[in-house]
């Protein structure tokens, strides 16, 4: 297909408008996540190094974050732009439309949108396992550390005047499975090993099944339940395992047929999987929500104005997602309707702006 140079000028515009509030948000985001985590690390050695690898390792999966409002708002620049240089009039003189100024830009959308969750995505993901990686091992001067090895999961917990080493062979739901915790002094000196076959840890203190206790000269006592009070409790070590941001879109895919030791709910699983499928439209959408925004106000008003309904919109629709997602998340909705409602409620309301717009 041959790309017209109306086409060309108006791709090269809109593509240069993304680029520019990209660049801009990328440095809010810099500047905003490196005091975080130099004020994570103030007291390490070395905090404004690690700090700034931290940073750069976490800004791609932030930009993915907040990506469907940087379309939104280099939408707003775009049609700033060709209204105070009076383009859009000269376009209309050689028959170029409104809707077909709006199709060309929604369809860049598209196309970006699909490039983003298929190459950048699992480029940030990748990062986003690093980042979480470091931060772990960098975390209160290895105070409490987590890892997953071919041995299961390991976690170190220093808790009031003991240090312990637990091990795990699973996490599945709210439960630990054939889990073995070895108990030491601040110096290190054995105190006890606990081993059991499952382990509740909805809270920071665990109730450990058919728990075996075993203490230095003393014969080995078991427990129907034995509480175990530690730093970490069920949404601590989701935190810490899975969160499904730092795992590839091809990797879900394994996930949701293979057994891991973190056992991923399918909900959980088709929950991310659908808002990773929705992106490109997504992003479509509120390129196109900032289109009829624009066309159809006065476009006479300064550019502090249009940035004010800009912003409104974002918080607006920002909030309509959260609802939505949050009902997904508590299993009111279905993963599918949390996720394809708030699109589809957005798009219908979207289409009564589109009515006479090329009279604009």
């Amino acid at each position: 297909m041959i790309i017209k140079t109306y086409q060309k000028y108006l791709l090269k515009n809109y593509l240069w408008c993304l680029a520019s509030v990209l660049l801009i948000f990328i440095s809010l985001v810099f500047i905003l996540n490196i005091f975080e985590e130099i004020n994570f690390l103030k007291e390490k050695d070395n905090s404004l190094y690690y700090a700034l690898v931290l940073t750069l390792l976490n800004i791609p999966y932030l930009i993915y974050e907040i990506s469907p409002f940087i379309f939104l708002i280099a939408a707003q620049y775009f049609y700033i732009n060709i209204f105070e240089n009076e383009e859009i009039d000269s376009m209309k003189k050689f028959g170029l439309n409104n809707i077909k100024i709006l199709s060309i830009i929604t369809l860049c959308s598209f196309i970006l949108g699909i490039l983003v969750i298929t190459i950048f995505y699992n480029f940030s993901a990748q990062l986003k396992h690093f980042y979480y990686d470091l931060k772990n091992k960098l975390s209160e001067e290895n105070k409490y550390l987590a890892a997953v090895t071919e041995n299961g999961l390991w976690l170190k917990d220093q808790n009031n005047n003991t240090i312990n080493f637990i091990n795990a062979s699973k996490l599945k739901d709210n439960y630990l499975e054939e889990v073995s915790i070895t108990i030491f002094s601040k110096n290190f000196k054995l105190i006890k090993n606990i081993e059991s076959n499952k382990a509740n840890i909805e809270n920071f203190e665990w109730i450990l099944y058919n728990a075996i206790v075993y203490e230095q000269n003393s014969p080995k006592v078991n427990y129907e339940k034995f509480k175990f009070e530690t730093s970490f409790d069920k949404e601590k070590l989701y935190g810490l395992f899975s969160n499904l941001y730092s795992v590839s879109i091809w990797n879900l895919f394994n996930f949701s047929k293979n057994k891991n030791l973190i056992n991923f709910s399918s909900k959980q699983i088709l929950f991310h999987l659908n808002k990773l499928y929705s992106y490109p439209f997504y992003v479509t959408l509120m390129c196109l929500v900032s289109s009829v925004v624009m066309l159809n106000l006065d476009r006479k008003r300064n550019k502090i104005f249009f940035i004010t309904v800009g912003v409104l919109i974002s918080v607006s629709i920002y909030f309509i997602k959260y609802i939505f997602d949050i009902l997904g998340e508590t299993k009111d909705l279905s993963p599918f309707m949390s996720i394809w409602l708030p699109i589809l409620f957005l798009t219908i309301i979207t289409s009564f702006g589109l009515v006479r717009i090329n009279e604009k």
